[in-house]
């Protein structure tokens, strides 16, 4: 009786050494994440003697502020050529700027980026709301692994701390925080 014990060990050992082997010289084919990202754009200034530029406009650093026209500190919104940023934060070595403008006087600046690493060509909707309210809606067709950055500008005067969103046919969603203020 115990000789069919080995030999069922035996026959057992050899099927599961056998299916080990099989498998770890078969391929096995990972599936790839495919999604959508979307974000707001952000810009990184070098400095050099204590002075950088945007679009041709020179910025001058004092300390953790910067001057245009103007001097601006980290939470500030300023406009250069019809675009908007507000300072993030000024070092010795660089600046950091969002893409969106912060502290609002009647104009909204906000530019984002979607891109499309889906691997087929997408068409996106999205819509923006301030405060859960619809304000815009669009259409943008990306092809696989490009992406597109979008730029856009509302008037907006009530004054306040709002919400402003923008919402993907995907279900993607990303947001920031703005004042209007009415001088």
């Amino acid at each position: 009786m115990n000789d069919r014990y080995v030999l069922y060990a035996l026959a057992f050992s050899f099927i599961f050494v056998s299916a080990f082997i099989l498998l770890s010289f078969s391929e096995v084919k990972i599936s790839e994440d495919k999604f959508t990202s979307i974000y707001f754009n952000t810009t990184i200034l070098e400095i050099e003697n204590n002075a950088s530029n945007i679009d041709g406009t020179e910025i001058i650093v004092k300390n953790d502020s910067i001057s245009i026209l103007n001097t601006y500190y980290p939470g500030d919104s300023f406009f250069v050529d019809g675009k908007g940023y507000t300072l993030n934060m000024a070092t010795n070595e660089a600046i950091l700027l969002y893409n969106y403008t912060k502290k609002v006087d009647g104009v909204l600046y906000f530019d984002f980026t979607i891109e499309n690493l889906e691997g087929a060509d997408k068409n996106y909707q999205y819509e923006i709301y301030i405060d859960g309210n619809k304000l815009l809606e669009g259409n943008e067709s990306i092809k696989s692994n490009e992406k597109r950055t979008i730029q856009k500008q509302i008037e907006y005067g009530e004054s306040g701390d709002h919400r402003l969103s923008i919402k993907l046919n995907t279900g993607a969603e990303i947001y920031f925080n703005f004042s209007s203020v009415k001088k």
